[in-house]
């Protein structure tokens, strides 16, 4: 395990049944580098991204985060996720918790803070979100795109060494997402490891050290934005943008 490399994949194999959903993934995450998944649905992205922090149980291949293999049942997962920021597509905040409370819990909980400190943090990222005259607000009267920022608030008071978004702007209206995705670009330019899993092919334009695309399973093909979006090379690619980008 390279140090250089904050996730290291070595042939990621992932099935359902006779469903083989990942085929033997590579993949390598240096730190700092932020690495945006494109593809069709179904292609096995999300179920990538799962694998990373367990949610997902491999069938075979390695998994190194920071140096340590999450294949081997010694290590201690939770304290893996612990330095593992995941931000959904649903916001999966608790309803009957506000804010504050929201992005509170998981660091008191843990004992990595005490609740004063905890609600420091909050507030620092719910600044960041742009989102602190919402401390006290349920996440109920928030709109989609708000309760989405304090989901990455919420994940980023953990103080994580990586971020993984799977789609989180999918599910907000049009309008919403700029904002959820002006959050990434900072977080990115502040030198956030992040591995996103996203439609938004301008962000990812913009945004991304490396592109990565997936197919059937499969990784086709990498490289800069430049790489894959001006001079794709696979025909699959070049068939998935000629899609995405003529809409």
């Amino acid at each position: 395990m390279d140090k250089h490399y904050k996730i290291q994949v070595k042939d990621l194999h992932k099935s359902y049944g006779s469903n083989d959903v990942l085929k033997g993934i590579n993949l390598d995450v240096k730190n700092n580098e932020v690495v945006c998944m494109i593809g069709p649905s179904g292609s096995g992205k999300s179920t990538f991204l799962r694998c990373i922090n367990k949610l997902e149980e491999p069938n075979s291949g390695h998994i190194y985060v920071d140096g340590y293999d999450i294949a081997d049942p010694q290590v201690n997962i939770n304290k893996i996720r612990e330095n593992i920021g995941m931000v959904f597509q649903h916001f999966n905040l608790f309803p009957n918790m506000n804010v504050l409370e929201n992005i509170t819990l998981a660091p008191v909980q843990l004992g990595k803070m005490t609740k004063a400190e905890a609600q420091e943090a909050a507030m620092h990222y719910l600044d960041l979100v742009g989102l602190q005259d919402k401390a006290t607000a349920n996440p109920v009267k928030l709109s989609g795109g708000q309760k989405q920022r304090v989901a990455i608030a919420r994940a980023l008071a953990m103080k994580p060494d990586v971020m993984l978004f799977d789609e989180p702007t999918s599910a907000l209206d049009p309008e919403m997402v700029g904002d959820v995705l002006g959050v990434m670009k900072r977080l990115a330019q502040e030198g956030m490891t992040m591995i996103v899993v996203t439609h938004e092919m301008g962000f990812a334009k913009q945004v991304a050290d490396r592109v990565v695309f997936f197919h059937n399973g499969d990784i086709r093909e990498q490289g800069t934005p430049e790489e894959i979006f001006d001079h794709p090379q696979h025909p699959d690619t070049k068939n998935f943008l000629d899609k995405v980008l003529n809409v």
